[in-house]
């Protein structure tokens, strides 16, 4: 959990603004809150787990409270020690037997660039260049 997202959490639960800053320190103190760590396990998570795409996955992290950099320093580092790339990622998504047209949306949805789609869904209609 981030530390926006903790203190964001705790002021939920109506503790005043110095309650919410004695129990993130408190946290931080024991170990307990750093967001460093944090991101690194969340954005492994995220590349693990597939089926976003890399602007996707960043935007997550940055949505869970981490600051952009350290959601992209995060996500890089994960994805180098994964070996993840956006063509597996979206190729894992496509289900056999399904029309294109559903795939195509489905990864579009998720992030993955016009052109990748095309180029792991050929064919597909309604993904032509320029349109």
């Amino acid at each position: 959990m981030s530390t926006v997202a903790l203190r964001e959490a705790l002021r939920r639960a109506g503790l005043s603004e110095q309650q919410i800053e004695a129990e993130l320190q408190a946290a931080i103190r024991l170990g307990a809150l750093d967001d460093r760590r944090s991101a690194r396990v969340r954005a492994r998570a995220l590349v693990l787990r597939g089926g976003w795409a890399r602007e996707a996955m960043h935007q997550r992290l940055v949505q869970q409270g981490y600051q952009p950099a350290l959601a992209e320093e995060a996500l890089a580092e994960a994805i180098r020690e994964e070996g993840w790339t956006a063509r597996a990622a979206a190729a894992r998504l496509v289900v056999k037997g399904e029309p294109t047209g559903r795939s195509a949306r489905r990864l579009l949805a998720r992030g993955f660039d016009p052109a990748l789609v095309r180029e792991v869904l050929p064919g597909v209609e309604g993904m032509e260049e320029g349109g």
